[in-house]
Protein backbone atom coordinates (compact mmCIF):
# COMPACT_ATOMS: atom_id res chain seq x y z
CA UNK A 1 0.00 0.00 0.00
CA UNK A 2 1.02 3.92 -0.73
CA UNK A 3 0.43 6.44 1.60
CA UNK A 4 0.61 10.46 0.94
CA UNK A 5 3.25 12.03 3.03
CA UNK A 6 1.83 12.71 6.24
CA UNK A 7 0.74 9.15 6.69
CA UNK A 8 2.52 5.72 7.19
CA UNK A 9 1.28 2.09 6.56
CA UNK A 10 -0.54 0.30 8.76
CA UNK A 11 -0.40 -3.71 8.64
CA UNK A 12 -3.37 -5.83 8.93
CA UNK A 13 -3.89 -6.89 12.41
CA UNK A 14 -6.49 -8.36 14.94
CA UNK A 15 -7.81 -6.14 18.16
CA UNK A 16 -9.88 -6.82 21.04
CA UNK A 17 -13.04 -4.59 21.86
CA UNK A 18 -13.86 -3.32 25.31
CA UNK A 19 -16.36 -6.84 25.39
CA UNK A 20 -13.92 -8.94 24.58
CA UNK A 21 -14.17 -9.81 21.13
CA UNK A 22 -11.65 -9.79 18.73
CA UNK A 23 -11.48 -8.32 14.96
CA UNK A 24 -9.77 -7.81 13.04
CA UNK A 25 -8.74 -4.19 11.49
CA UNK A 26 -7.44 -4.36 7.51
CA UNK A 27 -4.02 -2.64 6.56
CA UNK A 28 -4.56 0.64 6.07
CA UNK A 29 -2.61 4.35 6.28
CA UNK A 30 -2.75 6.04 9.06
CA UNK A 31 -1.98 9.46 9.96
CA UNK A 32 2.00 10.29 11.58
CA UNK A 33 1.98 11.43 15.03
CA UNK A 34 2.98 15.33 15.38
CA UNK A 35 6.83 14.39 15.72
CA UNK A 36 6.93 12.36 12.73
CA UNK A 37 4.39 14.50 10.32
CA UNK A 38 8.21 15.33 8.17
CA UNK A 39 9.56 11.49 8.03
CA UNK A 40 8.88 9.82 4.86
CA UNK A 41 8.49 5.97 4.52
CA UNK A 42 8.76 3.26 2.11
CA UNK A 43 5.09 3.93 1.59
CA UNK A 44 5.80 7.68 0.98
CA UNK A 45 8.57 7.14 -1.25
CA UNK A 46 6.67 5.07 -3.27
CA UNK A 47 3.90 7.28 -3.13
CA UNK A 48 5.45 10.08 -4.37
CA UNK A 49 7.58 8.53 -7.23
CA UNK A 50 4.41 6.98 -8.72
CA UNK A 51 2.23 9.87 -8.46
CA UNK A 52 4.93 12.35 -9.39
CA UNK A 53 6.75 11.11 -12.09
CA UNK A 54 4.56 12.51 -14.74
CA UNK A 55 5.46 15.71 -13.29
CA UNK A 56 9.05 15.56 -15.23
CA UNK A 57 10.28 15.72 -17.99
CA UNK A 58 13.41 12.60 -18.14
CA UNK A 59 16.00 12.89 -20.56
CA UNK A 60 18.17 9.38 -21.96
CA UNK A 61 21.21 8.97 -19.60
CA UNK A 62 24.73 7.72 -20.88
CA UNK A 63 25.70 4.18 -20.11
CA UNK A 64 28.21 3.75 -17.28
CA UNK A 65 31.52 2.59 -19.16
CA UNK A 66 32.31 -0.77 -18.19
CA UNK A 67 28.94 -2.20 -16.52
CA UNK A 68 26.46 -4.04 -19.35
CA UNK A 69 24.33 -4.23 -15.67
CA UNK A 70 23.73 -0.57 -16.67
CA UNK A 71 20.28 -0.92 -19.41
CA UNK A 72 19.05 2.94 -18.43
CA UNK A 73 16.43 1.04 -15.94
CA UNK A 74 16.90 3.48 -13.15
CA UNK A 75 17.35 6.57 -14.98
CA UNK A 76 14.17 7.57 -14.14
CA UNK A 77 14.03 7.41 -10.70
CA UNK A 78 17.58 8.86 -9.91
CA UNK A 79 16.05 11.87 -11.93
CA UNK A 80 13.16 12.32 -10.45
CA UNK A 81 14.85 11.85 -6.90
CA UNK A 82 16.97 14.38 -7.78
CA UNK A 83 14.39 17.09 -8.84
CA UNK A 84 12.35 16.55 -5.80
CA UNK A 85 14.89 16.83 -3.25
CA UNK A 86 16.20 20.40 -4.64
CA UNK A 87 12.44 20.99 -5.36
CA UNK A 88 12.22 20.66 -1.45
CA UNK A 89 15.48 22.92 -0.73
CA UNK A 90 17.65 20.99 0.18
CA UNK A 91 20.41 21.65 -2.30
CA UNK A 92 20.34 24.68 -5.17
CA UNK A 93 22.38 23.48 -7.58
CA UNK A 94 21.45 20.30 -9.95
CA UNK A 95 23.78 17.50 -9.65
CA UNK A 96 24.33 15.31 -12.95
CA UNK A 97 22.58 12.31 -12.70
CA UNK A 98 25.40 10.89 -14.34
CA UNK A 99 27.44 11.15 -11.01
CA UNK A 100 24.42 9.08 -9.49
CA UNK A 101 24.89 6.54 -11.91
CA UNK A 102 28.57 6.16 -11.30
CA UNK A 103 28.22 5.74 -7.46
CA UNK A 104 25.81 2.83 -7.60
CA UNK A 105 28.04 1.57 -10.07
CA UNK A 106 30.84 1.17 -7.94
CA UNK A 107 29.17 0.11 -5.04
CA UNK A 108 26.66 -2.64 -6.27
CA UNK A 109 27.00 -2.66 -9.97
CA UNK A 110 23.18 -2.13 -10.28
CA UNK A 111 22.48 -5.41 -8.11
CA UNK A 112 19.07 -3.86 -5.96
CA UNK A 113 18.83 -6.31 -3.44
CA UNK A 114 23.09 -7.08 -3.01
CA UNK A 115 24.28 -6.94 0.96
CA UNK A 116 27.45 -6.08 1.20
CA UNK A 117 29.89 -9.48 1.88
CA UNK A 118 32.42 -7.21 4.09
CA UNK A 119 32.78 -7.80 7.63
CA UNK A 120 31.16 -5.62 10.16
CA UNK A 121 29.17 -3.61 7.65
CA UNK A 122 25.39 -3.43 6.66
CA UNK A 123 25.59 -1.76 3.11
CA UNK A 124 22.39 -2.60 1.29
CA UNK A 125 21.29 -2.20 -2.23
CA UNK A 126 22.31 0.18 -4.88
CA UNK A 127 23.64 2.61 -3.42
CA UNK A 128 24.55 0.55 -0.38
CA UNK A 129 23.05 2.10 2.51
CA UNK A 130 24.60 0.99 5.87
CA UNK A 131 22.08 0.85 8.84
CA UNK A 132 24.05 3.92 10.42
CA UNK A 133 22.97 6.21 7.65
CA UNK A 134 19.60 4.98 7.95
CA UNK A 135 19.13 5.88 11.79
CA UNK A 136 20.42 9.32 11.01
CA UNK A 137 18.31 10.04 8.44
CA UNK A 138 15.23 8.84 10.27
CA UNK A 139 16.42 11.20 13.11
CA UNK A 140 17.21 7.52 15.81
CA UNK A 141 20.55 9.00 16.23
CA UNK A 142 19.88 12.94 17.23
CA UNK A 143 18.80 15.58 15.35
CA UNK A 144 21.39 15.82 12.77
CA UNK A 145 19.26 15.35 9.38
CA UNK A 146 17.16 18.66 10.18
CA UNK A 147 14.88 18.67 6.95
CA UNK A 148 13.21 15.18 5.68
CA UNK A 149 13.83 12.71 7.52
CA UNK A 150 13.67 9.34 5.83
CA UNK A 151 12.56 5.94 8.06
CA UNK A 152 12.96 2.51 5.74
CA UNK A 153 14.48 -0.05 7.39
CA UNK A 154 17.02 -2.83 5.74
CA UNK A 155 14.76 -4.70 4.04
CA UNK A 156 13.15 -1.49 2.56
CA UNK A 157 16.58 -0.40 1.29
CA UNK A 158 16.64 -3.79 -1.01
CA UNK A 159 13.89 -1.72 -3.06
CA UNK A 160 15.13 0.26 -6.17
CA UNK A 161 13.20 3.14 -5.56
CA UNK A 162 13.28 3.66 -2.06
CA UNK A 163 17.20 3.09 -2.17
CA UNK A 164 17.92 5.93 -4.93
CA UNK A 165 15.25 8.35 -2.93
CA UNK A 166 17.55 7.73 0.43
CA UNK A 167 20.92 7.19 -1.46
CA UNK A 168 20.37 10.47 -2.82
CA UNK A 169 19.27 12.40 0.13
CA UNK A 170 22.09 11.25 1.87
CA UNK A 171 24.42 12.23 -0.53
CA UNK A 172 23.08 15.84 -0.91
CA UNK A 173 23.23 15.87 3.03
CA UNK A 174 27.30 15.10 2.40
CA UNK A 175 27.65 17.84 0.10
CA UNK A 176 26.02 20.92 1.83
CA UNK A 177 27.49 19.53 5.02
CA UNK A 178 31.23 18.65 4.46
CA UNK A 179 34.35 20.85 5.00
CA UNK A 180 34.29 21.85 1.56
CA UNK A 181 30.54 22.93 1.34
CA UNK A 182 31.50 26.71 0.78
CA UNK A 183 34.14 26.19 -2.26
CA UNK A 184 32.90 28.66 -4.88
CA UNK A 185 34.18 25.71 -7.33
CA UNK A 186 31.16 23.87 -7.99
CA UNK A 187 33.13 20.40 -9.30
CA UNK A 188 35.26 20.83 -5.36
CA UNK A 189 31.98 20.72 -3.38
CA UNK A 190 30.62 17.81 -5.57
CA UNK A 191 33.97 16.04 -5.48
CA UNK A 192 33.93 16.65 -1.36
CA UNK A 193 30.58 15.39 -0.96
CA UNK A 194 30.96 12.02 -2.82
CA UNK A 195 34.03 11.74 -0.72
CA UNK A 196 32.35 12.47 2.49
CA UNK A 197 29.84 9.76 1.21
CA UNK A 198 32.10 7.30 2.31
CA UNK A 199 34.38 9.19 4.65
CA UNK A 200 36.16 11.76 5.02
CA UNK A 201 39.67 10.55 5.24
CA UNK A 202 42.05 8.97 2.73
CA UNK A 203 39.98 5.99 1.57
CA UNK A 204 37.14 8.18 1.21
CA UNK A 205 39.23 10.34 -1.20
CA UNK A 206 40.66 7.18 -3.28
CA UNK A 207 36.79 6.61 -3.29
CA UNK A 208 35.73 9.66 -4.55
CA UNK A 209 38.70 9.85 -7.67
CA UNK A 210 37.62 6.36 -8.20
CA UNK A 211 33.41 7.42 -8.82
CA UNK A 212 34.57 10.61 -10.38
CA UNK A 213 37.29 8.77 -12.85
CA UNK A 214 34.37 7.02 -13.82
CA UNK A 215 31.94 9.39 -14.33
CA UNK A 216 34.56 11.31 -16.94
CA UNK A 217 35.06 8.23 -19.08
CA UNK A 218 31.34 8.05 -19.00
CA UNK A 219 30.43 11.39 -20.06
CA UNK A 220 32.31 10.75 -23.28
Amino acid sequence: MKCRPGYHYVKSHTRTSSNGQKYKVEAHCRVNANSKKDHLYKSNLEYLYNNMKKNYKYKTLKRVKGFNQDRGQYDEMIQFWLKYWRQKGLIREDIDPLLVKSIIAIESSFREKVITSLPNSSATGLMQIVKKTMRILSGKLGNEVRKVKIDISQQDAKIANVNIAAGTRWLIYKITTSPWRNKKNKQERLFAGVKYYHSWDQAGEDYARKVFDLYEKSKK
